[in-house]
């Protein structure tokens, strides 16, 4: 039997004004209203579980999710996103570690990981994941850069900062469980989401 994982981009956050880390940053209200529009006009099968990063973006964005199935979410430490660095220094600094990274896929940046590292992490992490998911449909809400390395792995594909940042918030990509892994649908946009009512600032 073959189940589903609906991989997840968070929807979009409220972004730090003067740091590069944004570990702490809350879905804005659009953001709010992305992930309900995804939930509205789910792709597949109802999700029977959802898995989320630990990182606050993540962790709102499958509370809505589990909100709209009335379901319980689960933490998965191995899904949280990766950085080139996480002290906050200024997001120019960040931005040059990040593409340096980007060019050379084994460098070792500040935060001791490289995106080849990361990439096998986000495959192990998605792998145990369908294991457990034994026919039926999960959600799985993370982030950009480690979803498009995993996506672009099962693609058979070099991921690129390009095909990174093509991924939208609160978009989602579709992965068919069978004797092994196979990307069905690349990250697309569902559903519209409706104006959001309140005042948080968008980033």
């Amino acid at each position: 039997m073959t189940g589903n994982l609906v991989l997840i981009r968070h929807g979009e956050i409220v972004r730090p004004a003067y740091t590069s880390n944004f570990d702490r940053a809350p879905l804005s209200t659009w953001g709010e209203a992305q992930i309900q529009a995804l939930a509205r006009a789910w792709p597949v099968n109802r999700p029977t579980a959802i898995f989320a990063s630990p990182l606050r973006r993540t962790i709102e964005s499958a509370l809505l999710v589990g909100e709209a199935f009335g379901l319980s979410i689960t933490k998965r430490p191995r899904l949280k996103e990766w950085s080139a660095d996480e002290s906050g220094i200024p997001q120019p600094e960040y931005k040059a570690l990040e593409r340096r990274a980007w060019a050379d896929f084994d460098f070792v940046p500040p935060n001791k990981e490289s995106l080849a590292q990361a990439s096998i992490r986000g495959l192990q992490c998605i792998g145990s994941i369908a294991e457990e998911v034994d026919g039926s449909t999960a959600a799985v809400v993370g982030h950009g850069t480690l979803l498009c390395l995993v996506t672009a792995a099962l693609k058979g594909e070099r991921p690129t900062e390009a095909y990174k940042d093509s991924i939208q918030f609160a978009s989602a990509a579709i992965i068919e469980i069978g004797s092994d892994l196979r990307l069905v649908r690349d990250f697309r946009v569902y559903g519209t989401p409706s104006p959001p009512s309140g005042n948080r600032l968008m980033s």
